[in-house]
């Protein structure tokens, strides 16, 4: 939802600094275009767009709003392909090397966002999206101490981004430090009491902590993280009842015993 509403702030950006020049030079279809984009009408922004280059007109804003409304609909080859034609016309731009990240990573395009976010941290150290999709690439391909990391770093320029600590606590998770897994993601589900990922997340930190202090025979802990385990993914289930990986969560953790 964020990298929805980050998108939006960033057309109407793009839009006031449009309104700044001759109407007549820009059109004022992109100006509807913005408008249909912010109503989810995608297919109606971009039609408007394609008229506007049509007609000869031609501006970095007209294919990043494209590549935005392409993203929307999960056409990731038109989507990317916009957002390169947008930063041949604005090379090393911030925002625009942003969104390519942002499109990269909901694509589940790895690797190119690794390699792009290399590029762009030297000349944006201070900015916490750019590390945050480097992070959740890294953790993505195995890199779960580089990730740490680099999700460290962005937390420090957006201490309270839910998005940040919750790929803080799977990293951790990955990194079975499950004490820190449980305090991220704590505090991730007071910030967005309604994510049934971050719920089920909790609960597979809880089902690992029951399962640590099992085997070491700690019976007076162990018994209420599984209590926990069953809570949390209970709250998941109840989120989102469709989801088959939940589906399958509750019914591991559902079945199993206290000592």
């Amino acid at each position: 939802m964020k990298h929805f509403f980050h998108i939006t702030a960033v057309i109407c950006f793009f839009a006031s600094s449009l309104f700044a020049q001759d109407k007549e030079q820009v059109g004022s279809s992109y100006f509807q275009a913005v408008d249909e984009f912010k109503i989810k009408n995608y297919a109606k922004s971009i039609e408007l767009v394609k008229g506007l280059l049509g007609d000869g007109k031609s501006s970095y804003e007209f294919y990043a709003l494209l590549a935005y409304n392409y993203d929307k609909l999960n056409d990731f080859d038109n989507s990317y392909k916009n957002m390169l034609e947008a930063r041949k016309r604005k090379p090393d731009d911030e925002d625009l090397l942003q969104g390519s990240l942002a499109i990269l990573t909901r694509h589940k395009k790895w690797k190119p966002a690794i390699e792009l976010a290399e590029k762009s941290i030297p000349m944006y150290p201070q900015n916490p999206e750019i590390r945050y999709y480097y992070a959740l690439a890294l953790s993505e391909k195995g890199a779960s101490k580089t990730a740490l990391s680099q999700i460290e770093k962005a937390k420090a320029g957006s201490p309270s981004d839910v998005r940040m600590l919750e790929l803080e606590g799977k990293i951790y998770y990955q990194l079975k430090n499950y004490d820190k897994a449980d305090m991220s993601l704590r505090w991730a589900s007071s910030l967005n009491p309604n994510s049934a990922e971050i719920w089920n997340n909790l609960a597979l930190v809880q089902e690992s902590l029951f399962r640590v202090n099992k085997k070491l025979g700690k019976k007076s802990v162990a018994n209420p993280y599984l209590e926990e385990a069953k809570t949390c993914i209970e709250k998941s289930s109840s989120l989102n009842g469709e989801s088959n990986t939940i589906k399958e969560n509750l019914k591991r953790i559902s079945t199993l015993s206290s000592l």
